[in-house]
Parts: structure tokens; C-alpha cells; sequence
């Protein structure tokens, strides 16, 4: 068994493939980072204000850059001092409390992140980055892991559906069946390979993230907390957590292209169901949160636990499903997955290849 781990981790390492799998990550990270710095440059800093009594067009006002904005007033004005933003924040969640919980679930619990981010920094003494004196910091490009998760996942999918598709394409499958192992052995020598790559290409996601955040914008301690979404979560944290859910769905892509390689034997076919799941998943899930009010067991679909990485971002999903909850499921789904594959695979007559 150790052997055959060790002969597909050749396979794959030795491929010109997988250099160029971490030049493009690491490339998408800094073009992202990029992207985000070259936007809040652009950024005019402007406000309008309306003065009771005026009539016509509001007054444009410029912000000097470099000026943090935190929040903005009931009047409409930009709130730049911390202590004036903790004010406005904890009244805007007594104001939310004041409401009927059952109707305003998201304002309160937004409200109450955005009350423990400002006074975390408050406390250690820190100006939290904004897009007026940074556009965002080092620890929070971290923590969103480069905004290319999408692309990581495909780039998993794309091995795992290799993994075995190769395997019928070239014909080599027979004389791998030759040799003493058990088709289980084999297939399950492949899994634990391309979750070991899904890892590998995770860590290294959140190495280059670090470094193009720490070269493209302001550095402040990773400690400290994230974004007003994730409240007193500091970014180090955060990021983790983010690795952590896509790693979760990177072990149900897995499954799936795994499970379409080893019956269709199609690498392409593989690649392109699983990434149907990837894109599809925002349309039907646009439906399901218009019917798990109504009918709260399909909260359990699969493709409402894609959204996992919304936990890990601090928002929620429909169904309103707990971070471990929804990993569970994922992992119960992939293991039903994997199961049905190795069935699958012990009948499949390879004489046709």
C-alpha cells in the first residue's frame, strides 16, 4: 500500500503539470492583489452631504487620503475617529436588538460583529486599514486566501480526475492490476494522493497570499482581527478557518471526479461534472433558500453544503447550518461517494480498455 502511495506521488510530482499548477496560483494571487491595489487607488474619497435647509444637489466633500472612515453617521457624515465609531456601532445594535429578532436575524448579528472588530482594535490601540488609509491590510488579503479558491478547486479536480482516467487512457490499468494489490488498495492509494496534493496546494495558497499581502499592502499584525464580517476573529485565524472549509469541499470534488473517472473512465467528463457542481451551485442555491424556509430538511442537500466557505467567511447560510454541522455533511456525502466509487470500480471490466 505504501509503495503504491509512494508510485502515484512520483507520477504526479514528476509531471511539468505541477510546477505550472503552483506558477499559475501563485500568479493569480499576485494579479488579484494586484487588481485590488490598482482599485482602491482609484479610490476619490468623496461623500456627499445635505444640509437641512438646502435645496438642489447635494455637496460633494473630499476625504484627505490617508484618513480612515470607519462608519458613517445617521446624518449621513464619514465617522474617522475610532471611539465615535464604537458608539455609532454599539447603538446601531441596540437599535437591532430593539426589533424582532425572527425578522432581523442578519442585522443583529452583523451589528454585533461590527461592535467587537472596532473595539478590539480600540483596545490594542490600533487603526483598523480601510480603503481610505490603505485599502486593505496584509492580514485581511490573507485572510480571503488571494480570492482563488475557485481556481485551486479546479486545479484539484483536474488531478483527481487524471488519477485514474490516465490510468484507462493509456492502458496501463492492466498492468497495474497485475501486481498484488487490491482494486480497493489502488483506487484508495490514488485518494489519499490527491488529498495530500488538495493539502499541499492549500498550504501553499495561504504561503503566497501572505507574501504578495505583506509586498502589496499595509502590514499589520495577523493577530488582529480580519474584516467587521468575521468580528474579533484575527486574520492568521481566519485564514485558516477559510483553508480549512475549501479543504473540505476539495474532498468532495475529489470524490465525485474520483467516482466519474473510475466508471466513465473520462478524464474530461470527470473535469466537467465536477466543476458543473462548482458553477452550478450559486443557481440552485439562489432556489433552495426560497424553499428551506419552507421545507428545512432540504437544508441537508449537497448543494447547500457547498456554501460551506460562506461559514468560513462569517456570513451564513441557508438553513442556517453551524460551520461543524455543515462539515459533517460534507464528509458524510464524500464517504457515500467514495464507497459507491470503489463498488463501482471492483466491477468495472477493464478487457474494454
Amino acid at each position: 500500500m505504501i509503495n503504491l502511495i509512494i508510485n502515484e506521488s512520483r507520477k504526479l510530482i514528476f509531471r511539468r503539470s505541477f510546477i505550472v499548477y503552483l506558477i499559475i496560483i501563485f500568479g493569480l494571487v499576485a494579479l488579484v492583489g494586484g487588481i485590488n491595489k490598482y482599485a482602491y487607488s482609484l479610490n476619490s474619497n468623496e461623500y456627499f452631504e445635505q444640509k437641512a435647509g438646502d435645496e438642489g444637489e447635494p455637496v460633494k466633500k473630499t476625504i484627505k487620503k490617508g484618513i480612515p472612515v470607519f462608519t458613517y453617521s445617521e446624518d449621513g457624515k464619514p465617522v474617522t475617529n475610532l471611539e465615535e465609531a464604537v458608539k455609532i456601532s454599539r447603538s446601531n445594535l441596540l437599535a437591532a436588538q430593539a426589533k424582532e429578532k425572527e425578522d432581523y436575524p442578519n442585522e443583529i448579528a452583523y451589528a454585533q460583529k461590527e461592535l467587537d472588530y472596532y473595539e478590539a482594535y480600540l483596545k490594542k490601540g490600533v487603526t483598523p486599514i480601510t480603503t481610505n488609509n490603505g485599502g486593505e491590510s496584509a492580514g485581511s488579503f490573507f485572510s480571503s486566501l488571494g480570492g482563488i479558491l475557485s481556481i485551486v478547486n479546479m486545479l484539484v479536480v483536474v488531478v483527481a480526475s487524471m488519477m485514474v482516467a490516465s490510468e484507462f487512457s493509456d492502458g496501463t490499468i492492466k498492468l497495474l492490476l497485475t501486481r498484488p494489490h487490491k482494486r480497493s488498495q489502488i483506487l484508495l492509494s490514488k485518494l489519499i494522493v490527491c488529498l495530500l496534493f488538495a493539502a499541499f496546494v492549500t498550504l501553499f495558497t495561504m504561503v503566497a497570499a501572505g507574501i504578495v499581502g505583506a509586498i502589496l499592502f499595509p502590514v499589520q499584525s495577523f493577530m488582529l482581527p480580519a474584516s467587521v464580517m468575521l468580528g474579533t476573529m484575527s486574520a492568521l485565524k481566519a485564514g485558516f478557518v477559510l483553508a480549512g472549509t475549501n479543504y473540505l469541499l476539495m474532498v468532495l470534488y475529489i470524490s465525485v471526479a474520483l467516482m466519474i473517472s473510475a466508471v466513465f473512465r473520462s478524464q474530461a467528463l470527470a473535469v466537467g461534472i465536477a466543476m458543473l457542481m462548482v458553477f452550478s451551485s450559486s443557481i440552485i442555491n439562489t432556489f433552495l433558500s426560497l424553499l428551506i424556509p419552507k421545507w428545512e430538511p432540504l437544508k441537508w442537500i449537497v448543494f447547500n453544503l457547498l456554501n460551506i466557505n460562506e461559514l468560513g467567511r462569517g456570513n451564513s447560510i441557508p438553513g442556517d447550518i453551524s460551520l461543524v454541522a455543515a462539515g459533517i455533511g460534507l464528509l458524510l456525502y464524500s464517504i457515500l461517494i467514495y464507497m459507491l466509487t470503489v463498488y463501482l470500480f471492483k466491477k468495472r471490466d477493464v478487457a474494454l480498455t
